[in-house]
């Protein structure tokens, strides 16, 4: 009698098995790390804020609960003062993230006297630049990945809504990649995004970058008004 040769499945699978084990280990190994003010390169980040942190992007004192005193220290520097409370909550890899802030621009006879100065064609130049604004972020931790969704509101001179995604793969140690993209949700649906690197040490934050903004203010004396990208720049440091 010829024995009957019989395909090994058990052993095949038990290699499955194996590697899937193995791709998991590494997946935990490599742990996300979130950025203690909750910041990406142009955006929010879909993170909730447990510690004291002083940043340039956002500064913010935690409460309870959840919720966090937050304010843009550059907007602050640049004399538009704001305040904002922010409430974020984690679910297994789910991220939840509500906030509102409002802002206010002092500064408004400064640019004015400024512009002025660069056309003198302009006799008043006025800015009426407060008001409030609001956000709402959805996001999904995968092992090292983070990816997320916002929804975000303001009405300061005009009402704009806009509408945007980010990607963030934690590479190596303390780095991420980080790219966004997102859409003005008005007429021809203009694009923003950015992308760059961003550090996230256990006190220590930075992120670099560029971002599409496409400016467009003719009474701006530099480059006939026109910024179709910026740098992003953000330095932190959580008090953990």
């Amino acid at each position: 009698m010829i024995p009957r040769h019989t395909s090994s499945r058990p052993g095949r699978l038990g290699l499955v098995l194996g590697a899937l084990g193995t791709l998991l280990g590494s997946t935990q190994a490599l742990a996300f790390n979130h950025s203690g003010n909750a910041r990406l390169l142009a955006s929010d980040e879909a993170a909730a804020i447990k510690k004291p942190v002083l940043g340039l992007q956002r500064s913010a004192v935690p409460l309870a609960f959840g919720f966090a005193l937050d304010t843009s220290v550059l907007a602050d520097i640049a004399l538009a003062p704001n305040l904002g409370v922010r409430w974020g909550l984690e679910v297994g890899p789910h991220r939840f993230v509500v906030g509102a802030r409002y802002t206010k621009f002092l500064g408004n006879q400064i640019l004015s006297d400024f512009v002025s100065s660069q056309q003198p064609a302009v006799k008043k130049f006025e800015i009426d630049f407060q008001g409030p604004s609001a956000y709402a972020l959805y996001g999904l931790q995968l092992g090292p990945v983070l990816v997320q969704g916002e929804v975000r509101h303001w009405r300061y001179q005009t009402n704009t809504t806009t509408a945007s995604g980010a990607l963030v793969v934690n590479f190596a140690g303390n780095w991420s990649v980080v790219g966004e993209f997102g859409v003005r949700l008005q007429e021809g649906l203009p694009l923003r995004g950015a992308a760059g690197l961003r550090y996230a040490g256990e006190n220590f934050g930075f992120s670099l970058g560029a971002a599409y903004v496409d400016v467009n203010e003719p009474l701006v004396p530099v480059n006939e008004g026109r910024f179709p990208i910026l740098p992003t720049l953000d330095l932190s440091w959580t008090f953990r």
